[in-house]
């Protein structure tokens, strides 16, 4: 026999290898009754009266967890809506600042395209109205013989 263990304030004598099998076969076959040896083992009736007590006051704390538990839960699920509904909302407005962007750099290709059809027209016509310009001036300026003409008259 082992030595007696200190299980709360009673005293009880543990068969560890007894009780060692006991779980494990319990665990694999889903059984936790006690096998046939264990009332040998079992305290006295008033032991067992207010083990059963204690048994009562940690299935209460063992309800009482669980609900605190499945509160905890349901805040966080409660939470983790929020999030994914905040999570939606700037997916939303990123794919709408991404098609802004896109429209704004198709317009951009398309000012780019038409300043660059534009530009060496803009030249080609600036340099044709200088000529057009020299050509005026030119013609309305009286030449040299055409003051001789005039003083001959």
């Amino acid at each position: 026999m082992e030595p007696p263990y200190q299980a709360a304030s009673i005293l009880m004598k543990v068969n560890t290898l007894q009780g060692k099998k006991m779980v494990e076969t319990g665990l694999q076959s889903g059984d936790f009754s006690l096998s046939q040896s264990w009332p040998s083992c079992l305290p006295p009736p008033a032991s067992l009266e207010t083990l059963q007590q204690k048994v009562a006051g940690v299935q209460r704390e063992l309800a009482d967890f669980k609900k605190e538990a499945l509160k905890a839960i349901h805040f966080l699920e409660d939470a983790f809506g929020r999030m994914n509904g905040a999570l939606a909302q700037q997916e939303e407005q990123a794919a709408r600042v991404k098609r802004r962007l896109r429209e704004e750099e198709d317009r951009g290709v398309v000012r780019n395209k038409v300043l660059t059809f534009l530009l060496p027209r803009e030249k080609q016509l600036r340099e044709h109205c200088q000529r057009l310009e020299h050509l005026l001036l030119a013609r309305s300026r009286p030449g040299p013989g055409a003051a001789r003409k005039g003083q001959a008259d």
